[in-house]
């Protein structure tokens, strides 16, 4: 059998350098050098005796040969990358999950069904703020994350909305002195003792920005910044100051009364969604998990609309 003239690893660099029109680009979604790049184009044009690229200013253009070559290159990455899936499939696979702590509860239940339903993979979750997790995705540490909604302000992230409209509650120990007052304006917490969560918070930013829209224009004392919605929910029942949640977090809190929603003239939502590497492969599990996450948010707000009724 006559040995091929066609490395595969090379016809791979030719199909991204050629997808991004860019050696510098294919190097850096390759992981390879530039040089390295440039080697494996020239020894692939060498082995088969042909002119596959034009470089001119750093932009790199198929000759005739080449768009002919790319038809074919195209469907071999295609069958690649599908043979890849095909195996990961089969094999025990493990999922790493970035969770916003804002919303760390309520995925709790994501997480429970999505064990049940597959046993086979083992999920491994990162709890912490969203714009730390959005740094986790973007360093292949975590393959999906669930964060607050914002812009995280980079084209290598992808988004998928879960949820845009999560509410976020005031709350306060009901021995407070805050919690005695019948009406509560964002004004109102001008010098009041926050607990929230750290800088990294894209939730953090949203109330801050909130309560300053809401009429006060003079820094509020963040006692306690904490990277746990558990920690920050302790606090505020032992009277440490007032503190923004997830209406799912405070739920027992509130029904066992050691918090209580405050009477605040206006409201606080945040959206959801899914971050994934858009220049990587996607974990084959991970829509999967995305979808229990939407589909218990979706249940966790019928069920509040039921209760509003009932009310």
């Amino acid at each position: 059998m006559t040995p091929s003239k066609l490395d595969i690893h090379s016809l791979i660099v030719f199909y991204y350098v050629a997808s991004e029109e860019s050696i510098t680009a294919a190097a850096e979604k390759l992981c390879l050098t530039q040089p390295t790049v440039t080697y494996h184009i020239r020894s692939l044009e060498r082995n088969v005796g042909l002119k596959l690229l034009e470089v001119k200013r750093q932009k790199v253009s198929l000759t005739r040969t080449g768009s002919g070559l790319f038809k074919y290159v195209s469907e071999i990455h295609h069958q690649m990358n599908g043979a890849e899936n095909y195996l990961e499939n089969l094999k025990e696979a493990s999922l790493r999950v970035g969770i916003s702590t804002t919303f760390s509860t309520c995925v709790a239940s994501a997480a429970s069904a999505f064990e049940k339903l597959y046993p086979r993979v083992k999920l491994i979750i990162k709890s912490a703020s969203s714009f730390e997790i959005a740094e986790a995705v973007l360093d292949c540490e975590v393959d999906l994350g669930i964060v607050v909604s914002t812009d995280y302000g980079n084209p290598k992230l992808k988004s998928v909305v879960l949820s845009s409209q999560e509410k976020l509650v005031l709350v306060a120990s009901p021995s407070s002195a805050i919690a005695q007052r019948p009406r509560l304006a964002f004004a109102n917490l001008c010098g009041y003792p926050l607990v929230l969560g750290p800088e990294t918070s894209a939730t953090r930013q949203i109330i801050l920005k909130r309560i300053r829209v809401g009429g006060c224009h003079m820094p509020s004392p963040i006692i306690v910044e904490v990277n746990s919605s558990e920690w920050g929910i302790n606090l505020v029942e032992n009277g440490e100051g007032v503190g923004f949640h997830h209406i799912r977090s405070v739920e027992r809190s509130i029904a066992e009364g050691r918090l209580k929603i405050l009477p605040l003239s206006g409201d606080i939502f945040v959206g959801v969604e899914a971050l994934l590497r858009a220049d990587a492969p996607e974990h084959p599990m991970a829509e999967k998990f995305a979808l229990l996450v939407r589909r218990a948010l979706e249940k966790k707000r019928e069920k509040s609309a039921a209760q509003a009724a009932r009310n």
